[in-house]
């Protein structure tokens, strides 16, 4: 069921094998044994758990992702409030207004109360997890994968746009990073 899930949401992937959606199938076990009750079988959610088992999320999943609205009026707004302060660092970039942030733009924006230092491999390790097409910037649409998976999953504990990066970060990159290699995609 779960690999016919992700061939119908995102097509046909290599990656999208009986083993994978087993190995998926024990992070929604390690989940259940900590409490963690979380929806899996919608686009946002099976991705972020496919990234979680090991996946390497691809640009045909955030894509997907990206074009898959937000429903409510509340997840909107705190959406347009983080992708303000998106915009005021894309000010500083080499290049404005293409839905990019290199690494050291990113880091101070958001991930800096996440990761101590930004030459640390957990920071390296979660900008190659965000960094899906692998062009050493974050796409807002990469981005935006781990923001509404956060809102989804966690409507009622997401008050503010602090609450949505607290929620996106800690629960969502973080746990996905793991399975990186740093230097290695």
């Amino acid at each position: 069921m779960v690999q016919t899930k992700l061939v119908n949401y995102f097509g046909e992937n290599e990656d999208f094998t009986i083993e994978r959606a087993n190995l998926m199938k024990e992070v929604m076990l390690e989940d259940l044994r900590a409490n963690r009750k979380e929806e899996y079988m919608s686009k946002c959610e099976l991705a972020v758990l496919f990234d979680r088992a090991g996946g390497k999320l691809t640009d045909e999943i955030r894509d997907e992702i990206a074009n898959d609205p937000m429903k409510t009026p509340h997840g909107q707004n705190l959406l347009e409030e983080i992708r303000e302060r998106w915009d005021e660092w894309d000010l500083k970039d080499k290049v404005q207004g293409d839905n990019l942030l290199d690494f050291d733009s990113f880091y101070n924006g958001f991930m800096a109360p996440y990761f101590a230092c930004y030459r640390c491999n957990d920071t390296k390790k979660a900008l190659q997890a965000l960094d899906m097409d692998s062009d050493n910037s974050v796409d807002w649409s990469e981005f935006c994968v781990f923001l509404k998976w956060a809102m989804k999953q966690y409507p009622k504990t997401i008050l503010t746009a602090d609450d949505l990066l607290e929620v996106a970060f800690r629960k969502g990159l973080i746990p996905c990073m793991r399975d990186e290699m740093v230097g290695k995609k």
